[in-house]
């Protein structure tokens, strides 16, 4: 990575990924730098050297081009919010993210140099009824785990393993802007229930819309 600060925004973590092959990565070292903390602990957040990604965390193996660091991520590491995956003392940070794929499975629509985001959130393993109808972010029984925020490492390390049905490709025209996928995904989800309640009544239509707040998601949802 090309710094070991810890700035509230994105920054570029590799070079692009049609420089780099899954071979010569993998043979260059079995090590490969992350960002982590103890969540809990106040200002514990700090470059790691850690083993490659596990297989178990997906079969789509991405090169990280980009990391969005957000409020949570503040949260996390002023040891106000976060939880590691079981077992583990600290936690890979990053949520928002951007990379080039290096490997997937034949049989997925994913394939090598795609632009892929991953997706944060798995639903809870009971099913409640919300994560059962795929609306995770809704999730009733707080089962659900998140990459980067609650029992679940995230993206922020040089590479990381998806799987394919929570990864999504982007269109290579987006480039670097393809990291605010996932805050925007937020300000999408809004307005879809904002446009929900709207058409449940036949008379009233709204012609203004006030957005509380003027943070990054207030922000992209005013754009």
């Amino acid at each position: 990575m090309e710094s070991e600060k810890f700035p509230i925004c994105a920054f570029r973590t590799m070079r692009p990924v049609w420089q780099l092959t899954f071979e010569n990565a993998r043979k260059a070292s079995r090590i490969m730098r992350a960002l982590t903390v103890v969540p809990g602990v106040p200002n514990s957040a700090r470059l790691d050297d850690i083993p490659e990604p596990l297989n178990a965390d997906g079969a789509v193996l991405v090169q990280t081009l980009m990391i969005g660091v957000c409020g949570t991520d503040r949260d996390i590491v002023s040891g106000r919010y976060g939880s590691s995956p079981p077992g583990r003392e600290r936690l890979v940070l990053g949520h928002e993210s951007l990379g080039g794929v290096l490997s997937a499975p034949a049989e997925s629509s994913i394939v090598g140099g795609d632009l892929v985001v991953g997706i944060v959130r798995r639903p809870d393993p009971v099913p409640c009824s919300a994560c059962a109808c795929g609306e995770w972010d809704m999730c009733r029984n707080g089962l659900y785990t998140e990459r980067g925020i609650k029992h679940r490492n995230g993206y922020g390390a040089e590479r990381f393993r998806v799987e394919p049905e929570f990864t999504i490709a982007l269109g290579p025209t987006l480039g670097d802007v393809g990291v605010l996928l996932e805050p925007t995904s937020i300000a999408a989800k809004a307005w879809d229930h904002i446009d929900r309640i709207v058409t449940r009544s036949r008379c009233w239509r709204p012609q203004v819309v006030l957005v509380s707040g003027a943070g990054p998601v207030g922000l992209l949802a005013q754009l």
